[in-house]
This record gives structure tokens, sequence and C-alpha cells, in this order.
């Protein structure tokens, strides 16, 4: 047997070969970072690669609280949509015959339908159609007929082809889509909202702000790309937000949103809204950039979806700016009434919030419960309950020998970023 030195010795003896030579340690260190960065650039790339496949599996729905849709691509200056549905042909012919005989605009060239349908349950006929007018210019019409205009399509809006890349929705909100051209409809539920969806879009949602969602049945219903709504006649497109959403793949998953947009606009005899970008704001009252200054007028009422945002006190033309006293403004001060009670009184701004006061009192019809809805008449409109604008809701239960009640306002005043003025429709004298 070996002793225990002689083991020691030759153990030692072994050990000499592998000990590590001046710089060892460095060597291995260089080495192993070497290794983990190639291993992160190899992560990185396999991860790049998933999230690209990924992206082309959700493209429709995609990540986020924003998921995007795929947009078709253009037709030339034209949305490159597919019709929806089944597309009536003699009803196609028929507005493209209107559309001719209207104005100065026709003959109409390349014209083609979004919607063409006969027998809708609100409105009896739709058609959506775009093309060149005769000086080539791309177009965009809207025509509706019922049976108390004997069925006669008409043309209700004619305005300028939307931009192809950026549009998602296209719609028409307005109480002249019945009756004879330009008139407003009598019944109070005489505003109809027409929403035509890009394809790939699966469900189409409109909410408007005079109304409370529980009125107007299942807000996420199914209803496809197109959607027509009735809403009262104070409903404008300013006061319209359109959602678009998509159904998932996968069972019992939530519909995800891929837009959410105001109303395109009204008929050609509308009230307009003209938007002003916010510049300034003092608490009081806030200054907006328009562009179509000319349109503008003291008096007339800014808006946002939610509700009533002011009254224009000043216009500067010469700067294309507006002045806007806000509701809360105490120099904000108007007639006003309960939406639906119809009870009748005037708002005025305290400078911190807004009071409805001079409510008659002493009978049981002018009753104020907390939560009601006041609104205020449009001056550019022709009467007081068409586009009539949400200023507030009344804080708490008006006491029966009260006059007055506090409204909470609708609209957000402190994170105003646009804003819609509404003025008068063409050849009014708002």
């Amino acid at each position: 047997m070996h002793s225990q030195t002689e083991l020691r010795d030759r153990l030692a003896a072994l050990a000499e070969p592998v000990k590590p030579v001046e710089g060892y340690e460095d060597k291995v260190m260089r080495r192993s970072r070497r290794l983990r960065r190639r291993r992160r650039v190899t992560a990185g790339a396999a991860a790049a690669v998933c999230m690209a496949v990924l992206v082309t599996m959700f493209r429709v729905v995609g990540f986020g609280s924003a998921p995007q849709l795929a947009a078709p691509p253009p037709d030339g200056p034209f949305l490159g949509w597919s019709a929806v549905g089944d597309v009536d042909a003699s009803l196609v012919r028929e507005a493209t015959d209107v559309w001719d005989a209207a104005g100065t605009g026709g003959p109409h060239t390349a014209v083609r339908a979004f919607v063409a349908m006969r027998n809708d349950q609100q409105l009896h006929s739709i058609a959506v159609l775009q093309g060149y007018d005769k000086q080539g210019v791309a177009r965009l019409a809207f025509f509706t007929s019922d049976v108390s205009a004997a069925e006669a399509l008409r043309l209700r809006a004619d305005r300028p082809a939307p931009d192809p890349v950026t549009t998602q929705v296209i719609s028409l909100v307005s109480p002249r889509l019945t009756g004879p051209g330009g008139a407003v409809s009598t019944d109070d539920f005489g505003t109809y909202a027409i929403a035509v969806a890009m394809p790939g879009v699966t469900t189409v949602r409109v909410s408007n702000s005079i109304i409370d969602d529980e009125m107007i049945g299942d807000p996420d219903a199914p209803t496809g790309r197109l959607v027509v709504q009735r809403f009262p006649l104070a409903a404008t497109a300013q006061s319209t937000t359109i959602s678009g959403f998509v159904k998932p793949n996968r069972p019992l998953a939530k519909m995800a949103k891929v837009f959410e947009v105001q109303g395109d606009g009204g008929a050609d005899d509308d009230a307009r809204g003209v938007p002003g970008k916010v510049l300034a704001a003092t608490g009081q009252q806030i200054v907006v950039a328009v562009q179509q200054i000319q349109a503008v007028r003291r008096g007339q009422l800014a808006v946002v979806a939610e509700g009533l945002v002011g009254r224009v006190t000043a216009v500067d033309v010469p700067r294309g700016e507006a002045t806007i006293d806000l509701v809360t403004s105490t120099g904000f001060a108007g007639p006003a009434y309960t939406y639906i009670s119809d009870v009748p009184g005037s708002v005025r701004g305290t400078g911190t919030s807004v009071v409805m006061e001079r409510i008659p009192t002493g009978e049981q019809k002018y009753t104020v419960s907390a939560g009601n809805r006041v609104v205020m008449p449009d001056p550019c409109q022709p009467n007081d309950q068409v586009g009539a604008v949400t200023i507030g809701r009344a804080s708490s239960a008006k006491a029966s020998e009260a006059s007055s009640v506090e409204l909470t306002p609708t609209v957000d005043l402190t994170h105003l970023r646009e804003v819609s003025i509404m003025t008068s429709s063409p050849g009014g004298d708002c």
C-alpha cells in the first residue's frame, strides 16, 4: 500500500498540468459574456418571429386596448369596401337616377354601392353610393324612402368621398331622412342614424348622449356591418358615438372594440358642426382654432359627444379663433328644460357648477328628480326639440317648494381637446 504522503504527492503532480495560467479567469468570464450575448440575440430573434406570426394571426383583433383592423386597399379615391348584404340592382339604378337629377352634379360615373336594400323595418329603402360627379370629383351619397313619402327614394346627403385610407365607418344622423327632402320629421323619435363599417367588423353599436343606453336596447347585440338606429329628434351626428367590434375566434371571449368615433354628419339641410381645436383654457372660457371661421357666430353652441360645452361669445376672423364661455362660467345662461318630463326653466353657470332655476312650483308635473336630464335648445335648429343638447343631470331631487336645482355637467370640461360648433344649415341665419 502507498503511504498517505506518497498519494498526496501523486495527486499534486496530476493537478499541476491543469493549473490555470495567468489571466485564465478573465478568459472564462469573457467567453461566458459572449455566450450570454449570443443567447440574447437568438432569443430576441425568436421572439420577433413569434410576434410576427402572432400579428399575422391576429391582425384583425390586435393587442392592447386599441386593436386595429387591416383596412382594405383603397379603390383610387374611393373606399375599397365590399357591399353590405344583397345589393338590389334596381334600387342602385333608381338612386343613381335621383343623384343625377339632383343639382348640377350629374351624370355620375363609376357608381358602386355600399348599401342598397328595400323593406327595412324602419326606413322603406336605404342606398349608400359612391361615384364621380361630372367634374370628376369623388362623392358619397345617402338615399332613403319611407311610406309617408309614397316610398319615393330621395337624396338625403351628398358629400365629398371620405379618406379611403383612414376611414373605418361612414354614417348619417338626421331628423330629415323621412318625408319630402329637407323636411324635419314630426315624430318625436324621428331622427335616424345609418352607419356602415369597413369589412372585418362584425358588430356596430350606435349610441347617443340624448338618451340612456337602457332605452335603446342591447348595445352589444350583433347587427353586422350595417346598423340603422332610431333616436329622438334631439339626436345629432355630434352627439352620436359609433363603435365597431370584431367577434373573437375563441368561445366565450369578449368582442374586441376596433374603433369608436363621432357621427360623420347630417343631411344636406341640417345644422352643421364645425370642428374647433382647443388652444387655451382659463377655467371660465376656452379659445379654439376654427378653419371654417366664416360660419361661426356669437351665440352658437359648442358641443362634444357627451353634451354641451358652452356658447360662442367672441369670434376673431383674422386669427381664425373663437372664444367660448363654458357652461359653468358666470357668463353662461339660457333657456332649458328637462328631457322627457319637459319641465321648463333656465340654466346659469355659477363659476364652478350649473344651476337650473325659474322652475314652476306648486304642481306635481313640475317635479325634477335626481338624475333627470336637462337639455338646452340649439338656436341654429328649426325648433326647441330638434338638436337640443344635454347640459347636465339634476344632482338631487328638487324640493316641491323650490324653484331651482343644481346640475352635474355631462361633459368633463377640464380635458377638452376638440369641440364642434353648431352652425346653421345652408341658407340659415344662425
